[in-house]
């Protein structure tokens, strides 16, 4: 009876969703040692590593492909591939080896010019009188930096098994990161941070250190500076690494797929599975569950979380973050990539950034098809209708406030051409929550209810970390 209680729940949820159900309503049953939701980069990566390690696997994931937000578009005139999620991997620990294990050869990552123009993209009004650092000062300032990031390295990456807790916690970390550049003296270093990972938890000038070292750590620091690498796959079509993933796992994922009802406990988990494409259910028993999106309550909702799981999910911050590319008459007569400043940043207050929510930049990427890359960020209730919205008014004030020609009855026109939806980024928790034991309090969440978390809320938004992270703790889920 409970049985078939389940069933109707799940077919009236089909209903609400608009689905189509399969001829046959009754799920198909899947047994398997572990059960991954989420192919992104964790999941794929842990789902690959399973199944090297003896383990039988199924991974679910709800887009048609792996990758989650690698995103690379192809452009219509050559086939030339765009990556406009992830740009490179950086090199770091076993990275290349995996990818060799792939059979993907690997070369430099391709480089874009910086913004020459910063305009407010509130306004429309040109920076006229700002002057971007020096790279002497920049390098200077970096290098700094990377003096403080090494000293927390360890507590940081590849996870934050170490983190201490309370009054151990460093101060430096918990200080606000604008206190934490003006105490270093790194302000030069800031235009370059924020503009390529640090713009994704907002105004990082009020964000905590330890936020900013997740966002741009030393890894990013090592590789502005020379002194660690960083590739793509020698097709520069970032997709690859994840289509080699998915060609080896074969059967064993579950695409246009999402979990609709769950039981966990220590005995095993049982995972209910819907396919949006034709409404088929199927239930996946599995000895362990493996987490790999972001753990949020509601993302979490299926999965039957209890008061204790809740109370630390709920503590949760972070910000939204959309990747666009687009194309103009406007932006192409322009000839000038141009990012975007608050009037205050002049001449040269580099803690100045964008209020939330904001469009970064027009960021030309030269080539017939004349494209311009931009990201979206924005708090937590920016949805997809909202960014681009967004989008559509910044691109407005910048014509508007903007001399420069473009053919005639064309100013307005912007055509998107790609846009993705990175979903919940750079989760994070509140200074107080920090001091409260929250990283202890997450981690205590490893193997609990049969049930095991990767991904960047528990390392480092990074690619490359998050599979390091993967290396240490697969071998502890399976020694459980």
């Amino acid at each position: 009876m409970a049985r078939m209680n389940l069933i109707r729940k799940l077919l009236a949820a089909i209903s609400i969703y608009g689905g189509c159900v399969s001829t046959d309503a009754t799920p198909r049953v899947i047994k398997r040692d572990v059960v991954i939701i989420g192919g992104g980069a964790s999941g794929a990566h842990a789902a690959l590593r399973l199944k090297d390690m003896g383990q039988s696997i199924m991974l679910v994931e709800k887009q048609a492909i792996l990758g989650g937000a690698v995103d690379t578009y192809i452009t219509p005139s050559a086939g030339t591939p765009v990556n406009y999620g992830v740009f490179s991997f950086i090199d770091y620990g076993g990275a290349r080896a995996f990818l060799t294990r792939l059979n993907i050869s690997t070369v430099s990552p391709p480089q874009f010019p910086s913004a020459t123009r910063h305009v407010d993209f509130t306004t429309g009004e040109e920076l006229t009188s700002y002057v971007s650092p020096e790279w002497t000062d920049v390098a200077a300032a970096l290098e700094v930096c990377l003096e403080q990031c090494e000293k927390y390295e360890h507590m940081l990456v590849p996870g934050l098994w170490d983190f201490p807790e309370g009054a151990d916690i460093p101060e430096d970390l918990l200080m606000n990161f604008g206190e934490f550049a003006t105490k270093y003296g790194i302000e030069a270093a800031l235009p370059t941070i924020f503009i390529s990972t640090g713009l994704g938890v907002g105004k990082f000038a009020d964000e905590l250190t330890i936020t900013v070292m997740q966002t741009f750590g030393g890894q990013m620091t090592r590789d502005f500076l020379g002194l660690q690498g960083s590739f793509v796959p020698a097709s520069r079509r970032n997709q690859d690494v994840y289509d080699a993933i998915a060609a080896l796992l074969g059967d064993d994922v579950l695409y246009s797929t999402t979990a609709m009802s769950a039981g966990r406990n220590e005995d095993g988990v049982m995972v209910t599975v819907r396919n949006r494409e034709n409404g088929s259910l199927a239930t996946i028993h599995a000895a362990r569950l493996l987490i790999a999106i972001p753990p949020l309550v509601d993302l979490l909702e299926p999965f039957d979380l209890d008061a204790h799981e809740e109370a630390v999910f709920s503590q949760w911050e972070y910000t939204r973050e959309y990747a666009v590319l687009s194309r103009s008459p406007f932006l192409t007569a322009l000839n000038e990539s141009v990012a975007n400043l608050p009037l205050a940043a002049q001449p040269s207050s580099y803690l100045r950034t964008p209020d939330l929510s904001f469009v970064d930049q027009f960021r030309l990427l030269g080539g017939p098809d004349e494209l311009a890359l931009s990201r979206i960020v924005g708090d937590e209730a920016l949805d997809g209708y909202g960014a681009r919205l967004l989008l559509r008014t910044q691109f407005d004030a910048l014509v508007a406030g903007s001399d420069a020609a473009s053919p005639a009855g064309t100013e307005e026109e912007l055509e998107v051409v790609a846009f993705a939806d990175h979903g919940p980024m750079h989760l994070r928790v509140s200074a107080e929550n920090h001091r409260r034991g929250f990283y202890r309090d997450l981690y205590a969440l490893q193997g609990y209810r049969s049930t095991w978390y990767t991904g960047s809320a528990f390392a480092s938004n990074f690619q490359t970390v998050l599979w390091e992270y993967n290396e240490i703790l697969l071998p502890q889920m399976l020694g459980s």
